[in-house]
């Protein structure tokens, strides 16, 4: 697993990926990676349920270090679901800000609506080829994160 952490005052951009299924968090991980336009100023965060994915964000708070510029969450995963998850990173003040997009292996309208309703800011039915995960990943640096490296935000300095 690939966590690097960037300063609050560097440049760079974190994106966490959680995801129970052991090979679509390689496929992602590794596509992401190759598609980041900026490989040096970018770190992946993995975390196989949404458990991990709490801790890891909580630990960072308490430590007053950057949080993810934006999280792919998967929506279908034993225990705390995706949607489970999401509520719960919605309703801390430090993640207001962050993009979430859920990763679904089914296109189901009742339950992405659902997810949107709950503050996702997109959700994605997985794709099913390493040439449309690829594209994804491209699509995520142009749209999601600009292309490029953003400023990480601190989380604990009041916003004017």
């Amino acid at each position: 697993m690939t966590e690097e952490r960037f300063s609050a005052t560097g440049r760079g951009s974190t994106l966490m990926l959680v995801d129970d299924d052991p090979d679509d968090l390689w496929i992602f991980g590794h596509l992401l990676q190759r598609a980041c336009p900026w490989p040096d100023r970018f770190a992946l965060v993995k975390a196989v349920d949404g458990v991990q994915a709490l801790a890891r964000i909580e630990a960072a708070v308490a430590a007053k270090s950057p949080l993810p510029d934006l999280i792919l969450l998967d929506m279908n995963m034993p225990g705390l679901s995706g949607l489970d998850v999401l509520r719960m990173m919605r309703a801390s003040a430090a993640l207001a800000d962050t993009p979430i997009l859920i990763l679904s292996t089914a296109s189901n309208r009742e339950a992405a609506d659902e997810a949107l309703r709950h503050g996702a800011d997109a959700v994605i039915t997985k794709p099913d080829s390493m040439h449309s995960i690829a594209e994804l990943a491209s699509t995520i640096f142009r749209t999601w994160l600009g292309n490029r490296p953003p400023l990480h935000r601190d989380p604990h300095r009041a916003s004017a």
